[in-house]
């Protein structure tokens, strides 16, 4: 991975998260320069990455709303003015509030559909375009083994998950005879991220629910997105990737 004009310029959404940067982090270690870290708020796992690798915070790290069109939109074009074309969208942005389904507010329901669902929209509308005149691409959306089992007090981030998971399987077959291909990744329980906010004698307990009785790494993760973005996977598009320790 070291000749810069060959590589993929990838760009990261949700990067400021435990798992969005444990990602990044993955992708910096295994040799990817051309990385646009996108974040909604600053975070330390970002700033300990900028430290690790020496990076300029003004070239990789683009921070904004991505429910908000005009922003998305110029997100492509400073990430264009660094690195070039996006080849690679890889949409880790998300988010969940608690709440029984009869008690959340509408506005709440909205919410939580835009931080997941109307963000994968937005990025993937914006930057496929420059795909499809490329002729190549890697999309690589975010779900939730949730939204496969359901859960209780979530009813709304299962939906949004759920949608993730339809909305990326009609992208792979628009954009198939363009050599883009879409995939996504159903995310179990992480030691980072959202899991360290729940107590620990729950923490137990989803590990005792889970087959393989532990919480999954980020660098597993990691290592499955860089194989979905390499040449090795061209054959593989609208697939689910459970990654839940047999959770489902």
């Amino acid at each position: 991975m070291n000749d810069n004009i060959s590589q993929p310029v990838i760009l990261i959404t949700g990067a400021s998260g435990g798992i969005g940067a444990g990602v990044a982090d993955s992708l910096f270690e295994r040799g990817y320069t051309r990385i646009a870290c996108q974040h909604r708020s600053s975070s330390d796992h970002l700033g300990r990455i900028i430290q690790k690798y020496t990076l300029d915070p003004k070239q990789h790290l683009f921070q904004g709303d991505l429910t908000n069109e005009a922003y998305v939109e110029e997100l492509e074009k400073k990430i264009n003015e660094q690195f070039g074309a996006v080849d690679v969208l890889i949409n880790l942005a998300g988010g969940s509030t608690n709440g029984l389904s009869w008690k959340l507010s509408l506005q709440e329901f909205h919410d939580v559909m835009a931080m997941n669902l109307t963000t994968t929209f937005l990025t993937c509308r914006q930057f496929i375009p420059r795909m499809r005149e490329k002729g190549f691409g890697r999309i690589i959306n975010t779900s939730s083994v949730v939204a496969f089992k359901g859960t209780t007090g979530a009813a709304h981030y299962s939906a949004a998950k759920a949608a993730v998971v339809g909305f990326t399987k009609s992208l792979s077959l628009e954009l198939a005879n363009k050599n883009i291909t879409a995939n996504t990744l159903a995310l179990g329980y992480f030691d980072v991220g959202i899991i360290n906010h729940v107590p620990v004698e729950m923490q137990r307990k989803i590990q005792q629910d889970i087959p393989l009785k532990r919480f999954g790494t980020v660098k597993e993760i990691g290592r499955l997105v860089e194989y979905l973005l390499n040449d090795e996977s061209a054959y593989i598009t609208g697939q689910i990737f459970h990654i839940n320790g047999g959770l489902y």
